[in-house]
């Protein structure tokens, strides 16, 4: 009887110690020949640590062991090994680079690797674009190879990664003679609409019915049970379970990831009834002239606002009010949050904030912190944080004000603040003066959120508050949200393209298309279902 082919890679008894903080324990993980596992996990599980053990970047603690096609491979692996034993990367960020073409960026990767002689050589750009036609052809992706690639749709650009470091694998297999390769996708969808996901899908398919093994990591529950074969569950640093992707229930999979036991009452309603006394210090720089004082929410109406996609919109929300906006991509909504925080310029348009009538298109977002308007945007590390600084830093840069007196900076009452915010927005692990960037994305966006909330705004501005974290940090933000709406009366606009988390946090939820609100939905009304029907049905009145 033949013996069963090795898999592709196998890890064995990884741990990964950071100071007394162990990020990984003991870990083993296989992926077979043409197999698609999912690796899930809260942020901070482990899942990019082991990613970085697996491409170089970490070093494991000493008797961890990495098998490729059942051939041990020393670790660590120097910088740039992995691909030499056919390993490729997608991460979140793409890495492509947007002012070059797709056909240069298809072909970069070649070039570098074929060193400085070949760099200099010429190129035979009608040879490289027949090639490059053939290649996206093979993978069943249309894309213009002469088009910037920063001109692409986010899936586009997810698609053309994806090729390259498929088509990368495929020349190791073709060079070395090896049948087994493996593609590692790092939340490959996180910026990608649900209607774009499927196309994802179709490539991934195809990369796996070419003999490629792929590591899927991402929070999207749905995704992973969709496209994986297995799914393997990290918490904790440890693997807490390996199942496979068809035999188990989302329910099933989330209690896995956070542990039910381990939160109060073992469930998200246990969580949701303990709110969060989010305000911490007074609000607002001492002696803005234009800074309004603390005091109770307010009612907010945004009214006449016009952008390039937005036409004459107006709305409301109430004072503890959570507003939801939903749109398709291209109808205005991921605009909204940027213009009402004056990051975006505007045509036109008015924000009431109870008395005060703002121009908007006089914003700016230095105005808007002195009106108490606080955004959390999308992109945290390009927007939102300063990763270079410290945790404490970050966390209470916008009340720094408060504690200047006398010609004295009273440092340390700052450093409590943001210890008394660790604890209460439960950021793990609870080190105020760690670099920000090396935190999880969870943990980030919960600092992020704390900045905002202790310098208690009147507006909160959401935009995606939840891509890209895992789904326990998930439910501690919606539970942060709810407070600072119940218990401060803060307004609140959440824009996301998740359609299911609207219908769970928000109050009513607004629907825009061509840049104009074509229906409300509350109560009862409110359902991922009904919100994904109003986004897509077309108005004729609109068109």
């Amino acid at each position: 009887m033949e013996a069963p082919a090795p898999p592709a890679v196998e890890l064995r008894d990884i741990s990964k110690d950071f100071g007394s903080n162990r990020a990984l324990d003991h870990v083993d993980l296989s992926i077979g020949d043409g197999e698609v596992v999912g690796l899930v996990g809260q942020n901070g599980s482990g899942k990019s640590t082991l990613v970085k053990i697996l491409s170089g970047v970490h070093v494991p603690e000493p008797g961890g062991r990495l098998f490729v096609s059942g051939e041990e491979v020393p670790l660590p692996l120097a910088p740039g090994q992995a691909s030499q034993i056919g390993l490729s990367f997608v991460y979140q960020n793409l890495a492509l680079a947007p002012g070059l073409t797709v056909l240069e960026n298809l072909t970069l990767g070649q070039r570098v690797a074929a060193g400085a002689r070949a760099a200099w050589a010429p190129i035979n750009w009608h040879g490289e674009k027949r090639t490059a036609a053939a290649v996206l052809d093979r993978y069943g992706v249309r894309l213009n190879l002469d088009q910037r690639t920063g001109e692409l749709p986010p899936v586009d650009q997810a698609r053309l990664a994806i090729v390259r470091a498929a088509e990368d694998l495929n020349r190791y297999r073709t060079r070395s003679g090896y049948k087994h390769s493996v593609l590692v996708l790092d939340e490959p969808t996180v910026f990608l609409p649900e209607e774009d996901v499927e196309q994802l899908f179709d490539l991934i398919r195809t990369v796996k019915a070419e003999g490629a093994a792929v590591l899927f990591i991402s929070h999207d529950l749905v995704a992973v049970r969709s496209i994986a074969d297995r799914v393997v569950v990290l918490r904790d640093g440890r693997v807490v379970a390996e199942v496979p992707a068809g035999e188990i229930e989302e329910q099933a999979l989330v209690d896995l990831i956070v542990g039910t036991s381990a939160r109060q009452g073992g469930s998200a309603a246990a969580d949701e009834a303990r709110p969060v006394e989010v305000t911490l210090a007074p609000a607002g720089p001492a002696g803005a002239e234009d800074t309004p004082g603390p005091g109770p929410g307010q009612h907010v109406a945004v009214e006449h606002l016009s952008d390039g996609r937005l036409k004459d919109l107006s709305f409301e929300i109430g004072a503890g009010e959570i507003l939801g906006v939903a749109g398709l991509i291209g109808s205005g909504a991921e605009d909204l949050p940027y213009l009402l925080f004056g990051a975006h310029p505007a045509l036109s348009g008015t924000l009431r904030l109870g008395s005060e009538k703002l121009d908007i298109t006089a914003l700016s977002p230095q105005r808007s912190v002195r009106q108490r308007i606080a955004l959390v945007p999308a992109d945290r590390q390009l927007l939102g944080l300063a990763e270079r600084l410290t945790l404490w830093e970050n966390i209470v840069m916008l009340v720094e004000d408060e504690h200047y007196r006398g010609g004295i900076f009273h440092r340390g009452e700052l450093v409590e603040l943001a210890r008394e915010a660790v604890q209460r927005f439960e950021i793990r692990p609870p080190r105020t003066h760690a670099v920000t960037a090396t935190f999880s994305g969870g943990n980030q966006q919960k600092a992020l959120l704390a900045k905002w909330l202790i310098a208690g705004p009147r507006l909160l501005l959401l935009h995606e508050p939840t891509q890209g974290v895992d789904v326990g940090a998930r439910r501690d933000i919606y539970r942060f949200v709810k407070s600072a709406a119940t218990l401060n009366q803060t307004s609140v606009l959440w824009v996301t393209t998740d359609f299911g988390e609207l219908a769970e946090v928000c109050d009513r939820v607004i629907i825009l298309s061509e840049g104009r609100t074509t229906e409300t939905l509350a109560g009862e009304e409110l359902s991922d279902d009904a919100i994904t029907a109003a986004a897509l049905r077309q108005i004729r009145e609109v068109r």
